[in-house]
């Protein structure tokens, strides 16, 4: 457990910073300190891992010389509520024995253990409080994979945010390597429906069978954990559409979310056309790559022109933005394409029949699991993937696993020699 102590002046913020932190199971939260006395007399028999203090207290120097020479960690609040809680977490221990000690304290056996950035995935079954309770998962088995934060993006609604993320999802877990897929409540559900959860409730008339993450965040209640619905062996940690629509979604209760994705090395947000959203935006610097799926019609275009400029900036100024072209076909012009986005590489993806499309759709599946849309996917999601994975990973993740003729990387493996252009330096 993380222990905090709060020297903060007022108790009104007092009460707001705990009552976000209180979520998180994590963290043992003192009471409130009202002067140097009751600090000084508690640093004796208690020991604090994180400090939080007002910038603004009388006694703010002698708090801090205290809290320093106990080898506290401080988080200095002054005033802004967003940047205090990213502190906070920015300051718990990275300590490997205080990470591993804490996972064995609050998790299952047999659960994923992550000690800072990076993911070790255990190579035995998971534990049975890990299946879904709509579908159960699956013995991925892969390297040391550092955490990757992915956000799919569309400038306009329809142009393949979704799309893109679930089937980049199923492509790494094609390759064994766990992924989630965060859908961020701020639009109404989309995904409750895509994957046919509604169905699958209404079936067998379970009520309780499928855990809101996102409701749970925004009520503030205790959030359970080991609740995460697993289909098609990604982790959907998506709002429900069977409860009322989340009104006040920022970025701390984005935070939270993300925070119980963590079992995976691979984290993607869905923020479609939210992507600048103010619980969205915090985290693109921080993102290993921000997809912008963008339709290539001129109205499309012309529309979007500021918002494209805008990302044009941020990856000029060092954002990992990445603009990906859907619905492409030879009546569009890459040559006017490249020019428009100021002769930016473009990836391309191939327009997909739209009986192929409404096949997967009827069906529940995603849609890369077709064999007449995995061959249009395969060049794009390759391209996608190796900007994410490090090579050497991605060539021993490769070679360690069998895959099944109609898998996608079953095709990249067999194909890989082809496309020297887009991975480099595979000898298998």
């Amino acid at each position: 457990m993380i222990n905090i102590v709060f020297c903060i002046k007022s108790k009104e913020s007092f009460k707001r910073i705990v009552n976000t932190l209180k979520i998180d199971n994590n963290f043992e939260l003192e009471d409130f300190t009202p002067n140097l006395e009751t600090l000084q007399e508690n640093a004796v028999i208690k020991d604090y891992d994180i400090a939080v203090v007002d910038e603004k207290l009388t006694w703010l120097d002698s708090a801090l010389d205290l809290l320093n020479k106990k080898g506290v960690k401080i988080v200095l609040f002054k005033g802004d509520f967003k940047k205090t809680i990213s502190d906070i977490y920015s300051k718990i221990p990275k300590d490997k024995n205080d990470l591993e000690k804490s996972h064995k304290e609050n998790s299952p056996k047999n659960s994923l253990i992550s000690f800072d950035k990076l993911h070790y995935i255990k190579k035995e079954a998971f534990s049975k409080n890990e299946e879904s309770l709509l579908s159960k998962n699956t013995n991925p088995a892969y390297p040391v994979l550092e955490n990757k934060l992915i956000i799919t993006g569309s400038l306009s609604k329809g142009a393949g945010s979704t799309f893109l993320a679930i089937n980049l999802a199923k492509a790494f877990t094609d390759l064994k390597i766990r992924t989630s897929v965060i859908e961020p409540p701020i639009d109404e559900p989309y995904l409750f429906y895509y994957l046919g959860i509604d169905k699958k409730l209404s079936i067998k008339c379970m009520q309780n069978s499928f855990y809101s993450y996102p409701h749970a965040i925004d009520s503030g209640s205790n959030i359970l954990k080991n609740m995460e619905t697993v289909i098609d062996n990604i982790i959907w940690i998506i709002p429900s559409a069977f409860e009322n629509k989340i009104e006040n979604w920022d970025y701390i209760k984005m935070l939270m979310l993300l925070d119980f994705s963590r079992k995976s090395p691979i984290n993607i947000i869905d923020a479609g056309i939210n992507y600048d959203h103010e619980s969205i935006e915090p985290f693109i610097s921080d993102a290993d790559i921000l997809l912008i799926a963008v339709n290539p019609l001129p109205i499309e275009l012309s529309k979007n022109k500021d918002s494209i400029e805008k990302l044009i900036k941020l990856k000029k100024e060092g954002l990992p933005v990445e603009f990906i072209i859907n619905y492409f076909s030879p009546a569009v012009s890459k040559k006017e394409l490249s020019e428009y986005f100021k002769n930016i590489p473009l990836i391309y993806i191939p327009a997909v029949e739209t009986r192929f499309i409404q096949e997967c759709a009827y069906k529940n599946n995603i849609p890369i699991n077709h064999p007449h849309i995995s061959e249009k996917l395969f060049l794009p999601i390759s391209e996608i993937i190796k900007n994410i994975i490090p090579l050497g990973i991605l060539k021993e993740t490769i070679k360690s696993q069998s895959f099944n003729e109609e898998n996608m990387i079953y095709r990249l493996k067999e194909k890989i020699t082809g496309f020297k252009s887009v991975f480099t330096s595979f000898k298998f």
